[in-house]
């Protein structure tokens, strides 16, 4: 009976030995078996004295950690879990079915991996994610976002988290110790130190360090894209943290940069707000509640956006700027759109007014212009959509792809247009974030999937391993992606059918600035 029973037993939990600790992880279901190790710490926690401080490296600990649990997600509001909830609303479920990170703390800089492969040096292509949310929400295991079927192609998937909100993205003049420590922009260094712990440790999880691929989504594209910027401007190219970029929905690199001067004087707005003055030190910035610090933000004037400053250390100058003297030679890159990243934003009672307001508030040398180019739109909640997907996403991904390849490098770009079946599609369309659960095939039980949503899920997933393992989505079995450039502006439709087109977005980019 007892050899008997051991023809049945569970295959030991998997183990690698990295950043000076050893790691148990455990198997998880996919197409092959994928080992999934999680909630590894890649720095110190930021609290206390360590609150708006650049991350510390991790301090390896002593003895066998289980890498088994998810650990709580960076200190956020409810906004993401809203946000699932409304899209369920869409296909008629209700917000129970939506579901929620393992709390939130301000102890939160951890990573996932998922591995096909444990064997040091097995030299796997690595893809490394950072989650969008507008740089206050998200966490690094939402349901889109478990790595196990992507790593299942034959790639390491490692998910990372970084500060978010007024943990990430804050200053104040009583942080500057002088002795010229980062005074802004954590989050863009906490991202900066996953990928070094990446660097340092992928080889014990069967992942090549020399073959990393950085791919996000709205925010977390925009937070890499900066991060390669910023490389850029110092001369050191894009090897310092990855070799290749996916950028799915950027919006803005060309968007307005903060100075340090400005960022700081909202600190001194944040700080009124939990009851501390203008002379206030940064130890006591540091002993306010995270709860306090969160419900001050939510205070900041209207339109307050959380994003890098330029801070003279880690961002030097604006997106614009850099991308204007680019030298784009050695990057590969692919970046993309949804076809109606705008829609579930936009009221059902939409109007032509509100049309006409848009474009008189953003674009009115070109009012006529664009009026004659969305005439034949007949809805005017589609109209809108259509103007600020193209104004703050389109058009911004169109012009750092069309950079990149005028300057020495390589770019494709994408146009994600499949919307679900039934009457949540038509509400919603091509909706933001509506790629996720292809690119990671990880479609929600509440969703509506059909084949055509399986057939499109594989197809997007074997481009994106192609190119992180060799440089360009290109190769058998899937349809021939050109490079995009002004000369051939030819785009690859991710839909109901799958195959180029001419970028039809043009005429509209120029009318909006977009040369």
């Amino acid at each position: 009976m007892a050899a008997s029973a051991s023809l049945f037993a569970s295959p030991p939990a998997p183990e690698v030995q990295a950043n000076g600790e050893i790691l148990s992880g455990a198997w998880v279901a996919a197409p092959v078996p994928v080992a999934q190790f999680s909630g590894i710490p890649f720095a110190r926690p930021p609290v206390s004295e360590l609150r708006w401080s650049a991350p510390r490296p991790h301090v390896p600990r002593e003895g066998k950690q289980y890498a088994t649990g998810f650990a709580p997600a960076c200190m956020q509001d409810n906004r993401i879990v809203d946000w699932y909830a409304d899209v369920a609303g869409a296909f008629g479920h209700g917000p129970e079915v939506v579901e929620r990170p393992a709390g939130v703390s301000e102890d939160c800089l951890y990573l996932n991996v998922w591995t096909p492969d444990i064997s040091a040096g097995a030299r796997l292509p690595v893809m490394v994610f950072v989650h969008g949310g507008s740089n206050e929400g998200g966490w690094s295991y939402e349901p889109n976002y478990i790595g196990q079927n992507l790593a299942a192609k034959g790639v390491v998937v490692v998910t990372i988290t970084y500060r978010l909100g007024p943990f990430g993205f804050f200053s104040h003049r009583a942080l500057d110790d002088g002795e010229g420590e980062p005074v802004a922009n954590f989050a863009l260094l906490d991202i900066r130190e996953a990928f070094r712990w990446v660097q340092k440790n992928i080889d014990s999880f069967g992942g090549d360090p020399e073959n990393i691929t950085g791919f996000g989504e709205s925010s977390g594209a925009f937070d890499l894209a900066d991060l390669l910027l910023a490389d850029l401007d110092r001369g050191k190219g894009n090897q310092s943290l990855f070799r290749r970029l996916i950028l799915q929905s950027i919006g803005g690199p060309a968007r307005k940069r903060r100075t340090l001067d400005e960022e700081q004087a909202i600190g001194d707005v944040l700080a009124e707000k939990v009851g501390l003055g203008h002379e206030v030190t940064a130890q006591q910035l540091r002993q306010v509640p995270a709860d306090e610090v969160l419900k001050a933000a939510r205070q900041l004037p209207a339109g307050h956006y959380f994003s890098a400053v330029i801070d003279g250390k880690s961002v030097y100058r604006s997106p614009q700027e850099v991308l204007n003297q680019l030298d784009a030679s050695g990057i590969d890159l692919i970046a993309g759109t949804n076809a109606d990243e705008w829609l579930m934003y936009l009221a059902e009672e939409t109007t032509r007014d509100d049309v006409e307001n848009w474009i008189t508030e953003n674009a009115s040398e070109e009012r006529q212009a664009l009026l004659e180019l969305i005439a034949d739109q007949q809805d005017p909640r589609r109209a809108l959509d259509h103007l600020r997907t193209a104004s703050r996403m389109l058009c911004p991904s169109r012009n750092l792809a069309a950079r990149v390849n005028q300057t020495g490098g390589q770019a494709w770009v994408y146009l994600f247009d499949r919307q679900r079946p039934g009457e949540g599609g038509r509400r919603l369309g091509a909706y933001h974030g509506a790629e996720l659960p292809y690119v990671f095939d990880r479609h929600d039980v509440w969703l509506a999937t059909d084949d055509k949503d399986r057939a499109l899920s594989a197809a997007i997933m074997d481009y994106w391993v192609r190119f992180a393992s060799t440089g360009t989505p290109n190769g058998a079995g899937t349809a021939a992606w050109p490079v995009f450039s002004g000369k051939s502006p030819e785009i690859m439709v991710l839909g109901d059918s799958i195959g180029t087109a001419q970028d039809a977005s043009r005429a509209l980019c120029t009318l909006l600035g977009y040369d």
